[in-house]
């Protein structure tokens, strides 16, 4: 679950609601994302100053695994795989890592939709806020081509055209 502008919290509640369903199935959510998914089972930041704003928060609100591709954070895990040049990109990455056959994606815009770069406000100064969205699709068209498994984008609004798009519920009944 990425942080995109058409996320929302009852997309939110209806994974939480999916995830419940079997033991065999995780969740893990990008960056500030953690604040609407707290049960969720990883969170995942690649940038330090994200960390470096929202991590002591994360550490004291967020009950599933901590985890970025960077050394000497507190309480987080380090990945060490192919983690793409943004957050979103490592998620997927960490998925397929850990074995997932099949991945749902929400949040994942990459696109400002209404002006808006997040679900929520703006990142402080000194934070990214989405600055190199443009380049995103082409970064997930790379990694599409190379995955070897079903990636399903769900996200009510987005510009990625390299995954097969359904409607939330119906990714979550098959």
């Amino acid at each position: 679950m990425a942080s995109g502008p058409s996320l929302t919290a009852d997309d939110c509640e209806a994974v939480r609601a999916w995830r419940t369903g079997s033991k065999d199935r995780g969740v893990i959510v990008i960056n500030t994302t953690f604040r609407l998914a707290p049960w969720a089972d990883v969170l995942y930041a690649m940038d330090r100053a994200w960390w470096k704003e929202y991590g002591e928060e994360a550490i004291s609100s967020f009950r599933g695994e901590l985890w970025a591709p960077l050394t000497g954070l507190r309480g987080v895990r380090k990945a060490s795989f192919d983690y793409g040049k943004n957050s979103g990109l490592g998620a997927i990455s960490l998925a397929v890592h850990w074995g997932a056959q099949r991945i749902i994606l929400i949040g994942y815009d990459c696109q400002k939709t209404e002006g808006k770069a997040h679900w929520h406000a703006d990142h402080p100064n000194g934070l990214g806020n989405a600055g190199a969205v443009d380049k995103w699709p082409a970064q997930f068209e790379a990694l599409a081509n190379r995955l070897m498994i079903e990636v399903v984008n769900a996200s009510r609004s987005t510009a990625l055209k390299c995954f097969p798009r359904r409607a939330l519920n119906e990714a979550l009944l098959q």
